[in-house]
């Protein structure tokens, strides 16, 4: 019996779209729909790593029909590939461009909140991590154990700043967040899986 797939609960409950998008009388209603799932999907740089097909899950049309509106959308300028975040990426990244006078993601990231460049960061951070897990050969249940460690360790380095800050200790939200970060990337690289222990 194939087991029961789990699917985590969609959060998203809006998506910023560009201004300029609902006043271009060349973008039409299916067209706007597909920009704005993109959008729903955006990291705080505008950019996103979900694929067509999820996109025309969402919106409820064909694969081959997303692909045309995003032809569409990157004529008109709304949408640009994205940097890889690793060498050799195969997924596509793209970027939904909220300003055309800003070319470069590296500007991008300096105009965003340290908060913010915090949290873009530790998202790229876990993504890159899966990858190498994933090119490793860890199968899809590891990853997912080591992702929980991850976050566990990373909540327990949040947990110590907490505390020494409220013992008289003093160190920057910034500097918290780029600890717990390293700390908890550190600490899951050096786990190896013990293949024999799971038997």
């Amino acid at each position: 019996m194939k087991p029961v797939e789990l699917r985590a609960k969609d959060l998203r409950q809006f998506a910023i779209l560009p201004i300029r998008a609902i006043k271009d009388p060349r973008i039409k209603g299916q067209t706007l729909r597909v920009l704005a799932a993109y959008c729903s999907y955006c990291d705080f740089m505008g950019r996103t790593f979900v694929s067509q097909l999820r996109i025309a899950q969402d919106v409820g049309m064909t694969r081959s029909g997303v692909s045309n509106h995003v032809r569409i959308l990157r004529d008109l300028g709304y949408m640009v590939y994205a940097n890889p975040l690793w060498r050799g990426q195969r997924s596509t990244s793209n970027r939904v461009v909220y300003d055309v006078n800003v070319k470069l993601e590296q500007t991008i990231r300096s105009r965003l909140s340290s908060k913010q460049q915090m949290q873009v960061a530790e998202a790229e951070h876990t993504a890159i991590e899966q990858h190498k897990l994933e090119k490793a050969g860890a199968n899809s249940e590891d990853v997912r154990r080591l992702s929980m460690l991850y976050e566990d360790f990373e909540l327990l380095v949040k947990n110590f700043f907490t505390s020494s800050i409220a013992q008289g200790y003093w160190i920057s939200y910034k500097d918290q967040g780029k600890a717990a970060i390293s700390l908890s990337a550190q600490a899951v690289g050096l786990l190896k899986i013990d293949r024999e222990r799971g038997k």
